[in-house]
Formats: structure tokens, sequence, C-alpha cells
């Protein structure tokens, strides 16, 4: 009867793990969609015409130096999107069917096609009461003298910028184009009554933010203005080729004539003629937006490898240096090619044109270069973590049917099937790691995103081995939990923080030594405490759900896998942490400084050092070292991720947002050790016996 009890209890403990566990996903799911969602029903943009396939293909690989390398269009176009979409895809109406674009085709439309560009709808904005408070703001009189309007005007244009708009929606710029002086000028306004980020409010951080990515998509669209061929030739100007002189090429070619001709009439007092001053003003002002840090345009100098913007390189030759005049000349003449095949040719010679542009570009480049860009276009085209959460998603269920249903065909069936999936997974993950370090030419790890995906990768790796000496699915469903956790946890990050990873390094940290030896170990010590925590957790719940059916063989097996995994990681955190003093002393000078960095490694071997010893002297037992273990994943999330954004340290990266997640996650495991605490508790009341008295 006793052994039936404890099935019933132990069919009913799964089934509510089950559920809280489906319940945790859909709601992380809920949460992470509702990041993205803003409204119902796509936007309307009228008579858009889709990029061809060629014109995209021609594009992708089109090398761009930014973030301190060189990287594929595509590449470029993936963050540059993020920052201005917050995310990759964006869907759109046209003609009552739905089309989704992706960061290619909406950075051609930026630089390009900017006349669409401006319909589509590139903002997202999670409150537009940012946007309504313009209105009403405290602008000052030379704030709002910098948009050029009055109080009323400024009223109107808020007004009809939020009509028929929900509280968190999509705007295209032709909606924002009015309002952005003002929302430039507020901007200007914080930035100078608080510079520091981390210490404004929410709705000043998404004021900064909102001006910062129209200030971006402007710099964008008025980019190529310097190639569109439309300069305007007023009555009076002597015309020798009107379809050349709309060209900038030709005026750049043209103007040391240009100042010999205005140097000759400045001694003689005599004006210039208003449509020659026209023509200076329009020019500088396209000058002056192919100046923004758009970099297309490899250097002249053969032995320098800095790019450096188009506008830039004009600006030198316009104040005297002609140095690299003809090649400029060239490469604008190519480019006014490429902007006018699409104006007047269509797609097609567009795309050819385009073509012909990469082709110069790459025969001025570094072989290796040129095949580093089509490995980067590959990598973004296989979209290995991605494909791997897709995987493990998978799995999971696959995992949880098998444990749902112990000991049965269907069980052994779908273990082998998760085990074959999460192997699939976890190669997936290592090729990416592997295909990411080739591209950087550096160790894999080198910033918080790189922490991410080693850990998952790492972490699933040990758990099958543990899983492949134990046999008994613990290891192996904690190893696809953990895997679809961090890459959850990377692509999260990744949209949120908009930044592309494999850019170069920070100076002191270019050391592909000690980034091998003291951050690849300090990680994977990181990796051991989350993963004993995890077996901790399972324990605690198989406890106090009744899953584990009263088998203490299972109880003592997990209590030794949890405490060698705490030794695994006291052993990697101890190795890392001495290797960080060493590299410390030899970039800084001293072995250690107390920077919360290292404060948190230390924590992280001191609470090791803790567990082990109040076990091995009896201080700890199995409830004890469950609770304990997992309340080390704390410690672990505090070294790992919470230190960086303290804002002090050589080791602070600043950030603040996403700190809502650590703190939920203090929040998680700090409950789950009060669970196992009260469980410990009750189960060691229920074995007290009460006395007995003898009756005479």
């Amino acid at each position: 009867m006793k052994k039936d009890s404890r099935k019933l209890r132990s069919k009913i403990g799964r089934w509510a793990a089950f559920v809280l566990m489906l319940l945790a996903i859909g709601s992380y799911g809920l949460y992470t969609m509702r990041l993205n969602v803003t409204q119902k029903e796509s936007m309307e943009v009228s008579g858009y015409e889709s990029w061809e396939e060629k014109v995209i293909v021609a594009a992708r690989d089109m090398p761009i130096q930014d973030g301190g390398r060189i990287k594929p269009f595509s590449t470029w176009a993936g963050f540059t999107m993020l920052k201005l979409h917050g995310d990759r895809t964006m869907k759109i109406m046209v003609d009552g069917k739905k089309v989704k674009l992706g960061p290619e085709e909406v950075l051609l439309d930026c630089l390009f096609r900017p006349e669409v560009a401006r319909k589509l709808p590139v903002f997202r904005i999670d409150d537009t009461e940012i946007i309504k408070s313009l209105a009403v703001g405290d602008l000052t009189q030379e704030d709002i003298k910098m948009t050029g309007m009055n109080d009323s005007q400024i009223d109107d244009v808020v007004k009809q910028a939020t009509l028929g708009k929900n509280r968190r929606d999509r705007f295209s710029y032709e909606e924002l184009e009015q309002v952005s002086p003002i929302l430039i000028a507020r901007a200007q306004k914080i930035r100078k009554s608080q510079p520091d980020k981390a210490k404004m409010n929410s709705d000043q951080r998404q004021t900064i933010d909102l001006a910062d990515t129209v200030w971006l998509f402007m710099r964008l669209i008025y980019h190529m203005d310097f190639a569109r061929a439309d300069i305007e030739i007023q009555r009076g100007t002597p015309a020798v080729d009107k379809t050349r002189m709309q060209r900038m090429s030709y005026w750049i070619k043209s103007f040391p004539l240009l100042a010999e001709a205005v140097r000759k009439m400045k001694p003689s007092g005599e004006q210039l003629p208003p449509q020659l001053m026209a023509l200076f003003s329009d020019l500088e002002l396209r000058m002056r937006r192919s100046s923004e840090d758009i970099k297309f345009v490899p250097p002249y100098d053969k032995n320098s490898d800095l790019w450096s913007p188009l506008g830039k390189r004009i600006e030198k030759v316009i104040s005297g240096d002609r140095t690299h005049a003809e090649a400029l000349v060239k490469d604008m003449v190519q480019l006014e090619d490429v902007q006018i095949a699409l104006r007047d040719q269509g797609q097609g010679t567009f795309a050819s044109k385009l073509g012909d542009w990469k082709q110069s570009v790459h025969e001025r480049m570094n072989a290796g270069d040129v095949a580093q860009l089509g490995s980067e276009v590959k990598y973004g085209k296989y979209n290995y973590f991605y494909n791997a959460l897709i995987v493990f998603l998978i799995t999971f269920f696959f995992v949880m049917i098998s444990w749902l249903s112990p000991r049965s065909k269907i069980s052994k069936f779908c273990s082998w099937i998760a085990l074959g999936l999460c192997v699939f997974a976890l190669l997936l993950m290592i090729v990416g790691i592997t295909h990411r370090s080739f591209i950087m030419e550096r160790s894999p790890i080198g910033n918080l995103y790189d922490t991410i995906i080693f850990i998952g990768a790492t972490g699933v790796l040990v758990l099958l081995l543990t899983e492949l000496m134990t046999r008994r699915m613990v290891a192996l469903g904690l190893a696809v939990f953990m895997g679809m956790v961090c890459m959850f946890l990377a692509r999260r990050y990744e949209m949120g923080d908009a930044k592309d990873h494999m850019d170069p390094l920070v100076a002191v940290l270019k050391s592909n030594f000690w980034l091998s030896t003291h951050v690849v170990t300090v990680t994977v010590g990181y990796m051991g405490g989350l993963a004993a925590a995890g077996l901790s957790a399972i324990y605690l719940f198989a406890r106090v759900f009744g899953i584990d059916e009263g088998d203490k063989r299972w109880r003592r097996a997990m209590t030794r896998i949890a405490y060698g995994m705490i030794g695994f990681t006291l052993f990697f955190s101890l190795i890392g942490t001495v290797l960080g003093g060493i590299w410390a002393n030899d970039s800084w000078g001293r072995f250690w400084g107390w920077d919360p960095k290292e404060n948190g490694a230390l924590m992280i071997v001191l609470w090791c050092l803790i567990l082990l010893h109040a076990r091995l002297a009896g201080y700890l037992r199995e409830w004890g070292l469950h609770i304990a273990t997992v309340f080390g994943a704390n410690v672990v999330a505090f070294s790992w991720w919470h230190v960086n954004s303290l804002s002090t340290g050589l080791h602070s990266y600043g950030f603040i947002d996403g700190m809502g997640a650590i703190w939920g996650f203090y929040l998680l495991m700090t409950s789950i050790c009060l669970m196992g605490g009260i469980a410990a508790v009750v189960v060691r009341s229920s074995k007290t016996v009460p006395p007995t008295t003898s009756q005479s």
C-alpha cells in the first residue's frame, strides 16, 4: 500500500513539475515576444518594390569597415537593423500582401532608395508618451529656437505624429520627421543635465535611445547623396555638359578651376554669383552628409589599414590635398553609376553595377580579408546558435515525455532520440564557436556574449559525459535545459545589446594566450557552478514532489555528482583566478587589486571551499549540501554577470539593461533554497518519534 502511495505521489509530482516547467518556458517565451510585438497589423507601404535576389546576393559580401574590422554588408546590416528596429526582420503590407524584409533589404533601401526607406516602420517606440511629452516638456526658449518652430507648431506636429497610434507601436521616419528636431533638442538637454546614462530615469533613457536611433537613420538615408547625380544647375551657370554637371564627381574634379576663379574674384571685391553660392552650399551639404562614420571605400594608401568615409576624403581634396584626387573621383563616378543604374535602368543593371563596385574593392583588399568576408556570410547564413536553440526546444519535449513515463518503452525510445538531438545541437554550438574564432582570429571568449555560448556548449558537453557515467537521464535533461536557456539568453542579449560581438577587443585584452588560459578557465568554472546548482535543484524538486519515489540510491548518487561538480568548479575557478592575477601583474603591475570581478572570482572559490569542508566535516548532509549548492548559483551569477554593471573596476562594462533578469534569477534561486529548507525541516520533523510512556 505504501509503495502504491509513493508511485501515485511520484506520478502527480512528475505532472506537477512538467506543468510548472511548461509555464516557466511559456512565460519566458511570452516575455521575449512582448519585447518585439508592437501592433497587431503590419504597416501598409504602398507601391513597395521588393529587391530581387541577385541584388541581395551582390550586396551580401560587399565589404564595410565597422567596429575596427572589415565585415560583410550582411553583418553590418544585421546589427544596424537591430539598433534601428530591435529585430532583424520587418513585416509590411504591400497591396494587401504581407512582405517580410531582412536587414540587407532595409539597409539597401536606406542607402539607395531613401524615399522608400522613409515610409518603412523602422522605429519601435515602447511608450508613445515619450513623444507626447515633447509638446508639454520643459524645453527652454533656446531649445525651442533650435527646432525652428514656435510652441504652437511643436504641439501640432507632436499631436500629428501620435495620431491613431497605440501606446506601444512602430513608426516610420515620415511620421517622426517633423518631431525629430524637438526630440534631438530634448535629448541634448537631458545629456547636459545628466551625462551618466546609468543615472537617468526610464523616460530619459528612452528619449536618448530614440533620438540616437533617429539620428542614425538620418545618417543612413542621406549618406549616398553625393552619388544621386541630381545637383540642380541653376540659370546663369555656364553649362558645358548639363548631365555631367549634375554629378558631384564633376565638381570635385573641376574644383581647382573653381577655386582659382574664386581667388581671382576676391581681390577685386567682386561678389560670387548667387547660383555659384547655391552650388557651393549644395556640394558642402552633400560632403558633410557623406562624412558620417560609414566606411565602404578602402584606403588609397597601401600602407594604411584605416578606411575613412568618402566625405572626409572629399574634404581633403577640397582643402588642397590632391594626392589621391584621381582615385577618389574614379570611385565617386563608379558609385554614381550604381545609383543612376537603379534610378534609370532598374534592379538588373543596378545589381551588375553593384557587383562591379564590389569586385573593384575586393581587388584592392588582401586575399585573406576577402576570404573572411565569404566565411562570415556563411556564418550568418548557417545561424548555428539559433538552429541549436530550435533543436534544444524539440529535444526538451522528448526528455519531458521520457520523464513522465519512466522505465517504459516509450521512455527508452524518447531518451535515445533526445540524446541524439542533444549531441546534434552540441555539434552546432561547437562548430559555431569554432567558426566565430576563425573569423575573429582569437580565443573563443572575449566578451559577455562569448561567455554565454561557451558556458552553454561546455555545460552540455560536461553533462552529457556525466550522463554517460551515471545513465540516470538526469544529467541529459539538465544538459538540454542548460543549452536551451543559454541559447535563449544569447539571442536575447545580442538583440538587446545590438552590438557586433566579433569586433576587435580593447588593447588590454588582445592576448590570445591569456584569453585561452585565464578567461577560458574561469568561464569553465562558472559553468561548473551553474551545472552543480542545476543538479541540486533537480534533487530538491524530486524530493519535494516525491518524484524520486524514496529511492535512496538515487539520492546518494545525486549527492555524489553534485559534490563532484563543486570540486570541478573549485579546481577551474581557483586556477583561473591565479592565472588572472598573473595576467593582471603583467598588464597592470599588481597581482590583486580588489576589483569587483576579482572579488567575485574569490567568492566562488571560497564558497566551494566552504561547501566541501562542511560536507567532509559532516555539517552539511544531503539536504544542506544541495540547498547550499543552489545558492552558489547566485554567487556565480554575481561574479559572471552582475559585477559588470557596477560601474566600478577595470572589468566593468557599465550596462544597465537586462538587470531585471539578474534580480529575477536571484529570486528564483533563493526561492528554491527556501523551498528546500522548508522541505528539509518538514522531513526531519516527520522522522522524530515522540516518546511513549508505559502503563502499569
